[in-house]
């Protein structure tokens, strides 16, 4: 009898066991990515040299700038948001930006080349670009590619901005209108 009750306790032991913790053998692992987002905007989107309060002809070895205070007036030692005619918006990025100013070789007519030096020579322009709120001295040369960052680590909503062209140090051969292609560009900080 002893037999058999120490028998059904084991058996019923092992068929309820009491006190027992099983171990998890997996565990889920929430995964966030967030992706860098870049948008911008700018605005305007053209710029007629020496058009903003001038007649729209441009002289040789001459320095216009995108200013709607004057299309030959500098900006103030520190640039204020009145002497740039572009603001930039950042359209929802999701990182701190930085902005890059690339100016093209001129088309057309007399086909003006960029010295990338932002000097002006024969048959070449010089150009740079600035932001409201920087020292103007400071201003970045304006390359065909490659130019040095305009704005490290930019993360307002809105930045006004402008740029400048020294024409080249000779009088063009033709009348011919020319256009090039200016770009600002925002890649992830």
């Amino acid at each position: 009898m002893k037999r058999l009750l120490f028998t059904l306790t084991v058996l019923l032991a092992m068929l309820c066991p009491v006190g027992v913790a099983l171990a998890a053998s997996s565990q889920n692992i929430t995964i966030t990515a967030i992706p860098t987002f870049i948008a911008i905007t700018n605005t305007p989107a053209t710029w007629t040299i020496n058009g903003i309060t001038g007649n729209g002809f441009i002289l040789p070895n001459t320095t216009y700038y995108s200013n709607p205070l004057g299309d030959t007036t500098a900006p103030a030692s520190t640039v204020a948001d009145g002497s740039c005619r572009f603001t930039v918006t950042n359209a929802s990025s999701s990182v701190a930006l930085d902005l890059t100013v690339t100016f093209g070789n001129f088309s057309n007519g007399d086909a003006s080349t960029n010295s990338d030096t932002g000097s002006n020579g024969a048959t070449s322009f010089g150009a740079y670009a600035w932001y409201s709120g920087m020292t103007y001295s400071s201003k970045v040369i304006a390359k065909t590619t490659g130019s040095s960052l305009l704005y490290d680590e930019w993360s307002g909503s809105t930045l006004k901005w402008g740029a400048e062209i020294k024409t080249q140090s000779n009088a063009w051969t033709v009348g011919t209108s020319m256009t090039a292609t200016m770009t600002i560009t925002a890649t992830a900080d």
